[in-house]
């Protein structure tokens, strides 16, 4: 029997088989490339078009008039094929940097922390318990990824 050891190669897709609970959480750890145009993370019901989705969370490069690069934050869901109100936010993030996102599961809604900095909250729009999947992709080198319920020396509740 061959062991099969999981990859953090962009697109990268995992199965959550029992959706997030309240007080469950998800760290995401890597590096943004530079050049980058983003990255996104889907937690999502299925792996099918039309799928909903609770939580979008896309990080996006834009650049300025003064030709600069500024970060632009979205967090959205998916409902019925429909996209809910978009909320964004100019954030700090730059190409080039190591991130540590930690999705925190509360009975109001997502708790996002960046390097244990609130980053930002977004309400329940659609219940976490029927997630199925962590989806992710765009112009990042994913290092980790840990839920709360994986027991092990390098995982710890933030």
């Amino acid at each position: 029997m061959a062991i099969e050891f999981e990859t953090l190669n962009m697109p990268y897709n995992r199965a959550v088989p029992c959706g997030l609970e309240v007080d469950s959480w998800v760290l995401l750890e890597g590096l943004i490339l530079k050049p980058s145009k983003g990255f996104h993370v889907d937690f999502a019901y299925g792996q099918f078009l039309g799928a909903n989705i609770p939580l979008k969370f896309e990080l996006r490069f834009e650049k300025t008039p003064a030709s600069s690069t500024r970060a632009i934050l979205s967090l959205n869901s998916f409902a019925n094929r429909q996209w809910g109100k978009e909320i964004r936010m100019v954030t700090h993030f730059q190409q080039s940097q190591r991130f540590k996102l930690h999705f925190i599961i509360t009975s109001k809604g997502y708790k996002i922390m960046e390097n244990d900095i609130l980053l930002s909250e977004f309400d329940h729009r659609l219940s976490p318990k029927a997630i199925r999947f962590l989806e992710m992709d765009g112009d990042i080198k994913l290092e980790k990824v840990a839920f709360s319920w994986e027991r092990n020396r390098e995982t710890r509740n933030p």
